[in-house]
């Protein structure tokens, strides 16, 4: 059993290209609509269970192109606050930096490929629709080569999904 996370401070994670398909359900026409969706993380602090930082995610039908880097497909960005218990149970709030309602995730640490993964389930929603996702969170570094072209996202980058996202500042 794992106590401490503290590795976890100035970790960045992404979704791998086998956790992108997200599930929306719209109540206006009773449809379901397949989505990609692409979640960038920084976790930039850490302290007794509690992790904190930013993160953005972009959406788009499956059955759409991936949308290039411009002024209408912008990500939507959060702060986020969680917490992992010792055994690696995980509960995260995402507080939209627009405003609005926070979307809540559950999940735990788990192995995954070459190393831990978050394995999250979320759902949020606004108005009539509603959007379900779980996906497996993979840890990303610099030089890999998610890194520079995320998933699903073809020439967003994990820096362009941050850009202007600035962490909760921490009191001691």
């Amino acid at each position: 059993m794992t106590t401490s996370w503290s590795w976890l401070e100035d970790t960045y994670w992404c979704v791998p290209l086998v956790s992108l398909p997200a599930l929306r359900f719209d109540q206006s026409d009773n449809a379901l609509t397949w989505l990609i969706d692409q979640t960038v993380w920084h976790i930039t602090g850490y302290r007794d269970g509690y992790f904190w930082g930013v993160n953005a995610a972009l959406l788009r039908d499956a059955g759409e192109e991936a949308p290039e880097r411009g002024p209408g497909s912008q990500p939507r960005g959060f702060t986020m606050l969680g917490s992992v218990t010792p055994e690696g149970s995980v509960h995260l709030t995402f507080i939209p930096s627009s405003g609005g309602s926070p979307t809540i995730g559950l999940g735990r640490i788990v192995p995954f490929e070459a190393g831990q993964s978050f394995e999250m389930q979320m759902s949020t929603g606004a108005g009539s629709k509603t959007t379900a996702h779980w996906a497996f969170m993979a840890q990303v570094r610099p030089g890999d080569p998610s890194w520079d072209s995320l998933p699903g996202f073809d020439g967003w980058s994990v820096d362009k999904m941050l850009e202007g996202l600035e962490p909760p500042s921490v009191e001691k």
